[in-house]
């Protein structure tokens, strides 16, 4: 009969990171899920089509249709912080979005028309688009500073207010420049996220490895009884 005899401490800790070690490589399975079907969003998202088309007819599709069109803005623009291939300022600007329906009050648009990059001060004109929410603020954004014309985050009504209009006019979305597919699909493919998985459950295996050893080179897990001396006397009778 196997004799087990378990070091408490030990298999606490032991327990206790097999089951981080488990969820973080069930994580990334979800992870590398989710991202191939943004991936197929991104595929499947059609044609170009204008400005009218891609805010009067959302499909509440992940991306929409890369849009295209003359873009009525003000004279104004806000300093938005990004990275792309480098640091960078988005240059926002206020466009009157199209109707949908006669009577519809008027709406505004933040519409991407340049990126400023950082490092050069080279600035590239935008001509195509994407229409997306924009990313919430997060613990580790810095905070806008409208009196310099510096945003780090996403901020309507602030926004709203540097323009001049009222924040109930802004559309909840906005136009970013269409450059290709999203830094965070290509960065880390579904692929890498299956690696990740992989090795953490391959070091969840490591661990009840090392765990049973050090329990076997302690004689606290045998897989047999070792025998009595009244039996070593009766096999050597």
């Amino acid at each position: 009969m196997p004799r087990f005899r378990p070091l408490p401490l030990l298999t606490a800790f032991t327990l206790a990171s097999l089951a981080l070690l488990v969820w973080l490589g069930s994580w990334q399975m979800q992870r590398m899920a989710w991202k191939a079907d943004r991936l197929a969003a991104w595929e499947m998202r059609g044609d170009a089509i204008g400005f009218h088309e891609a805010l009067c007819s959302q499909s509440g599709q992940a991306f929409s249709p890369p849009v295209t069109g003359p873009v009525p803005l003000t004279g104004e623009t806000l300093r938005f912080y990004t990275l792309r291939d480098t640091a960078g300022w988005m240059r926002l600007a206020l466009m009157r979005a199209p109707a949908c329906e006669a009577d519809a009050p008027q709406r505004y648009l933040l519409v991407e028309i340049a990126f400023e990059d950082l490092r050069s001060g080279e600035q590239e004109s935008i001509r195509r688009w994407r229409i997306e929410t924009p990313p919430a603020a997060t613990v580790f954004s810095a905070g806008n500073d409208p009196d310099t014309n510096q945003w780090y985050s996403h901020d309507a009504e602030a926004m709203a207010e540097a323009f001049g209009i009222d924040p109930a006019a802004l559309l909840p979305v906005w136009a970013r420049a269409d450059t290709g597919i999203p830094s965070s699909l290509s960065r880390t493919p579904p692929a890498k996220h299956l690696g990740y998985a992989l090795t953490w459950y391959g070091l969840a295996l490591a661990l009840i490895g090392v765990y049973l050893a050090l329990h076997v080179s302690r004689g606290r897990l045998r897989l047999s009884t070792p025998p009595q001396d009244g039996d070593k006397n009766q096999k050597a009778d």
